[in-house]
């Protein structure tokens, strides 16, 4: 039957996900942990050649890029594993999926430091002062609000960057106030969950996995469909 968008429910399925998932959730989690603390490591102590440096940092976007886009698709599968078993391959992003992904996060963050310069020429004032409260929201709000939708699109429907922001902003809009309601119950779990490493370590995994619930929840409370998230759970 069909189902509106709940965010009390959205809880309710990721956390059912988590815990029939957990061992698999726990070992994808605790390898990404070390690979990307590993790589910072190289970088930051072991590596002094500056050309080789500014390598390393692009490899580790690429890596950290690549392993979140992994735990996305993980979860995709974990979700629809009901219906079919998956490979390890099942969860390796594509190169476009990758690309796109990298695309869209330069465009934002390259946007915000151009408009973040451009208001520091600007002479000082409170003018100056609110465009750039202002711009660091907007790029927060984005990052944090949208992004992770655009990236479900990435990997889901496989859409190109600019693609995957016009359908965000379509499929949140009809639940704005619900999403923002989640958002801030995911902005507090980060908070809570960063006081400890080991907090940290779960909030992550648990946060994503509530953002793709969301984008599955939300696409079908737009479609006149079986709800399957949460009629298999």
């Amino acid at each position: 039957m069909y189902h509106p968008f709940s965010v009390s429910e959205t809880i309710r399925i990721a956390w059912h996900i988590l815990k029939k998932n957990f061992s698999t959730i726990a070992v994808y989690t605790l390898l990404a942990f070390v690979i990307i603390v590993g790589t910072g490591f190289v970088v930051d102590y072991i590596i002094s050649d500056v050309i080789l440096e500014s390598v390393e940092v692009i490899f580790s976007i690429l890596l950290v890029s690549f392993i979140f886009l992994g735990f996305i698709k993980l979860v995709f599968q974990l979700i629809d594993k009901e219906y079919y078993d998956f490979e390890f391959k099942d969860i390796l992003p594509q190169i476009k999926m990758l690309l796109s992904y990298i695309i869209l996060l330069v465009i934002v963050s390259t946007v915000y430091v151009f408009l973040n310069q451009a208001i520091k020429n600007m002479e000082d004032g409170i003018v100056q002062h609110l465009l750039g409260i202002l711009a660091a929201v907007f790029v927060e709000i984005f990052f944090l609000f949208y992004f992770p939708i655009c990236a479900c699109f990435i990997v889901d429907d496989n859409s190109g960057p600019f693609e995957s922001v016009a359908q965000s902003f379509n499929l949140i809009k009809g639940n704005f106030l619900k999403y923002l309601l989640l958002f801030v119950f995911i902005e507090v779990l980060v908070f809570v969950g960063t006081l400890t490493v080991i907090g940290i370590i779960f909030a992550v995994p648990f946060v994503n996995i509530l953002l793709v619930v969301a984008y599955r929840k939300l696409v079908y409370s737009h479609l006149d469909v079986d709800d399957d998230v949460t009629e298999t759970v």
